[in-house]
């Protein structure tokens, strides 16, 4: 049995790989909790499904540095080991990172590309409707070659907010028009058809630099409330990061 973890800017996402598929429950990043309140979580989630705890493994991606060693501390509490593998640019991915700088590239980034490439073996997009909204790319060849990175809704809407004397921030509701017909029904337009149109303009613009037609994957905690903006078809695909880290756990697990 594998647990995955992706701990985000927002949210951690705790996935559990057993004989049933994937098991995934979403918490909240902040406040950091402790080692034991972590360890009771994923204990709970297994006691739930009911899952025995028998061989576990675990692999984790983090971006946020300050909750990684009480994870990890909180993934041994729970099985009794010390092993957990952790995301890295200098793991085997099944990819070769093309960037300029791959230490800086997230190890979320890295687990959809990855896990992308694996999956449908083709030149591939994925779009990740997250804190940030981040398209990154994998060529037929298996090369990353980066991508781009612009805010996400909710800092969009946020920096309204904070940025101007007027504007407040609204509830994030995809029920939208274009045309927007008072402030609140403005902004959300802006949202999302603005988020839409800057992501598949940045897309088409790489498919003309690379030469290739990529296939286009969302992931994310947006994904669903963006997909029927996107002009292009997408494949969603919700819990993405966790299926990467699964598949970079299978090419790294006798390392």
């Amino acid at each position: 049995m594998l647990i995955a973890l992706d701990v985000g800017n927002s949210s951690i996402n705790i996935g559990i790989f057993g004989g049933d598929g994937l098991i995934w429950e979403k918490i909240p990043t902040h406040p950091l909790g402790t080692e034991r309140e972590y360890a009771s979580k994923m204990g709970t989630l297994l006691r739930e499904n009911r899952i025995e705890k028998g061989d576990i493994s675990c692999i984790i991606s983090s971006v946020v540095l300050t909750h990684t060693p009480v994870l990890v501390t909180a993934v041994r509490m729970l099985t009794g080991h010390g092993e957990v593998l952790q995301a890295s640019h200098l793991m085997r991915m099944g990819i070769t990172l093309r960037v300029r700088v791959p230490e800086e590239m997230g190890t979320d980034r890295i687990a959809c590309a990855a896990g992308a490439f694996a999956l449908y073996k083709s030149p591939v997009a994925v779009t990740d409707f997250g804190t940030a909204t981040t398209i990154t790319v994998v060529d037929r060849d298996g090369n990353c070659r980066g991508g781009a990175i612009l805010p996400g809704l909710g800092l969009m809407n946020r920096s309204l907010e904070t940025g101007t004397s007027k504007l407040e921030a609204v509830d994030l509701n995809p029920a939208v028009t274009a045309l927007g017909d008072d402030t609140v029904s403005n902004i959300r337009s802006g949202l999302y058809f603005g988020t839409a149109g800057a992501v598949e303009r940045i897309l088409s613009e790489i498919e003309k630099e690379t030469g290739c037609c990529f296939t286009r994957v969302i992931t994310g905690g947006g994904a669903d409330q963006m997909e029927p903006f996107m002009n292009r078809s997408v494949i969603r695909r919700p819990h993405l990061v966790l299926e990467g880290l699964q598949i970079l756990y299978e090419y790294n697990r006798h390392s």
